[in-house]
């Protein structure tokens, strides 16, 4: 949460909103992950990309991935990465609908466990290493 409370040019975190007032449960922090640095940037993080983010929780709710009955109870914060010179809403939307619920079901279903992730940890390509 210190990041709420301690936001900085290019990074400032938001809540999650369906609409105006109108917070997906669980409530979701987003945080951008790339500085932004303009107008165009900024639309796409609050506009396409909050609303795929929200929409993903709530589906992921309805679909009983998130149990309803621990939504109220859990925070999502999502790390969001759109590319630097994105400019298309429908990909950033759909990117960013299709991580977070993939995300979601991974959290919930604990994947990868640690024995996996134990196993990969000498042999792990990372696509940016």
């Amino acid at each position: 949460m210190n990041s709420l409370a301690m936001p900085r040019q290019g990074h400032t975190p938001l809540l999650a909103v369906l609409e105006p007032n109108v917070q997906p449960k669980p409530v979701t922090l987003l945080v951008n992950k790339v500085t932004i640095k303009n107008v165009g940037q900024a639309a796409l993080m609050y506009g396409p990309a909050q609303a795929a983010i929200a929409k993903a929780v709530m589906d992921s709710v309805e679909a009983g991935v998130i149990p309803k009955e621990l939504a109220d109870e859990l925070f999502i914060i999502v790390s969001v990465f759109i590319e630097w010179d994105a400019k298309d809403k429908a990909k950033v939307y759909e990117y960013n609908y299709e991580a977070t619920k993939l995300a979601i079901a991974c959290a919930i279903e604990e994947k990868p466990t640690v024995e996996e992730a134990l196993a990969k940890k000498d042999s792990a390509k990372h696509p940016f290493a």
